[in-house]
């Protein structure tokens, strides 16, 4: 993918305090909002965004189930979208690899609605899959401006995403 721009690739700040704090309460707490708001708690400090989501993948129904939105406004919460076959979703979809999209054109390539996405200053993504025994179970979408997440965010966004394996199994 060819950029013309330098990616912001920020020091991130220490997230052991939010993991602790999203392990502590998917290990104790039943509530969905309780989960969900932890996590969205612990990925604003430690990475930010401009838009988060979090995807339950259905690959029988080959649908994708919105069960958390930082902006319901433009992505609500219970939406659906059909899963086409793309080499984004042999992916992440298919095999579980995260994807960095670092600009405006990566975005095109892989989100029918990137425009909407430009719209509200979204011009990276992360997708992180979310993954037991191998299986994707859906995603944690982060975005935000030009070059703002790196292959170094990866790590720590997967420990997040795999806490979220109890909340995803119940859904």
């Amino acid at each position: 993918m060819a950029t013309d721009f330098a990616p912001n690739f920020n020091k991130r700040p220490d997230p052991s305090s939010a993991l602790c704090s999203l392990a502590a309460i998917t290990a104790h707490e039943l509530s969905p909002v309780s989960v969900l708001k932890s996590l969205e708690d612990g990925l604003a400090t430690t990475f930010g965004y401009i838009l988060l989501t979090v995807l339950v993948y259905d690959a029988e129904m080959r649908t994708l189930r919105r069960i958390f939105s930082t902006r319901p406004d433009i992505n609500p919460v219970g939406g659906t979208k059909p899963v086409t076959e793309s080499d984004w979703m042999k992916r992440v979809l298919g095999r579980g690899i995260p994807y960095i999209g670092y600009s405006r054109e990566d975005l095109e390539s892989v989100f029918f609605d990137h425009e909407v996405l430009w719209s509200i200053g979204c011009e990276s993504v992360l997708n992180m899959p979310i993954v037991d025994a191998g299986k994707v179970l859906g995603s944690i979408n982060m975005l935000h401006g030009p070059g703002w997440y790196s292959p170094e965010d990866i790590p720590t966004a997967r420990v997040f995403a795999q806490l979220m394996v109890p909340l995803l199994l119940r859904s």
